[in-house]
């Protein structure tokens, strides 16, 4: 499974994601991110995998403000 990390932009939207993926049965955890974050805020953000669309967009209709996707390798 491909897994991604989703630049939030604060902390508080990284665990209110990673809380609402949790509770949708999708497995997700907040990490300080490790690479390019002098354009993503604080650089904390939500790591997950799975279908990437449908967690985007459950993301953004529960108001988690999200401002890049990236590919883990």
């Amino acid at each position: 499974m491909k897994r991604y990390v989703i630049a939030t932009g604060t902390v508080t939207h990284a665990i209110k994601g990673r809380d609402l993926l949790k509770k949708k049965g999708i497995a997700a955890e907040t990490e300080r991110m490790k690479y390019g974050t002098e354009n993503y805020g604080c650089g904390y953000g939500i790591v997950t995998g799975g279908n990437i669309e449908k967690i985007e967009n459950l993301l953004k209709s529960n108001n988690v403000k999200i401002l890049k996707i990236l590919p883990i390798d």
